[in-house]
């Protein structure tokens, strides 16, 4: 009993903390955005796609901890362990994360309102069919619910949670992709990332620690989105780490917008 309680304290230690980082790791890019007051270098896909993945996963884990119909149809599959193992922070990361991200949409949206000054960047036509793809997956899971006896409701939230999962993969791409054909990280804050694999790990760590405590491992694949969300994160974050610090290593300081290395330190309207 004082071993289970003593569990049970430590994850939520884990949980809280990685929600604060997680959180937290939203931050330093709006930061850094309104610093350089530039969107240069920041992937206007990332952005979108990240909006509808953490609105995803905030409509998957309302699901599981608000909806009397989700969570008894989970008891009855996992029956060693009735409880989900969503977490209240798993909530309130996602939903406070969906807000945060818009914020950094209306960067690109209403540039001319934040006073940046950044090239134009549209939405990829490839960006366009992954969402209307997920909206038209969402929609089908629903109608098939309601003409199927063999699925049922919490079948359509694990489909909103792979959303996220698949969503979490496909956003970095381009990214990592724009990081690639610019050769530099320059635009793409590296606080967020180290802040973003952190939580990352301690989600998992948690994760697995919740299954134990409950003595059913199934429960980490009871929340399947959670898993593969950590892995997939730590993954991406990885990438960008080697791509900041190894393959493109910045300058000391960044540059103005519009300025390249070779541009002289003083105007020549500024000589006497």
């Amino acid at each position: 009993m004082l071993n289970d309680t003593w569990t049970h304290t430590v994850s939520q230690i884990l949980g809280w903390t990685y929600f604060i980082l997680w959180s937290l790791s939203f931050y330093p890019q709006v930061l850094h955005n309104h610093r350089r007051r530039s969107m240069d270098g920041f992937s206007v896909d990332f952005a979108v796609l990240n909006i509808l993945g953490l609105t995803a996963y905030t409509i998957s884990n309302a699901c599981f901890l608000f909806s009397p119909v989700v969570r008894a149809q989970y008891a009855q599959r996992h029956p060693q362990g009735a409880e989900p193992t969503v977490q209240w922070n798993d909530f309130v990361y996602a939903l406070h994360g969906a807000l945060v991200c818009c914020l950094i949409g209306s960067h690109f949206l209403y540039a001319r309102f934040w006073n940046f000054q950044s090239k134009s960047q549209r939405v990829s036509i490839l960006a366009f069919v992954v969402i209307w793809a997920c909206v038209g997956v969402v929609a089908l899971a629903i109608l098939y619910v309601w003409v199927s006896a063999s699925w049922e409701w919490i079948d359509v939230v694990y489909v909103v949670g792979m959303i996220k999962v698949f969503l979490t993969a496909v956003k970095y791409t381009p990214q990592a992709a724009m990081n690639y054909l610019r050769q530099s990280t320059a635009g793409l804050s590296i606080v967020a990332i180290l802040l973003d694999l952190t939580g990352a790990a301690l989600s998992l760590m948690q994760l697995v620690l919740d299954s134990s405590l409950q003595a059913d491992w199934s429960g980490t694949t009871g929340n399947i989105a959670k898993l593969l969300l950590g892995n997939i994160t730590v993954l991406f974050d990885l990438i960008f780490i080697f791509q900041h610090f190894v393959l493109y290593q910045e300058q000391p300081a960044e540059r103005k917008p519009g300025l390249s290395e070779h541009d002289p330190l003083l105007d020549s309207s500024d000589e006497p």
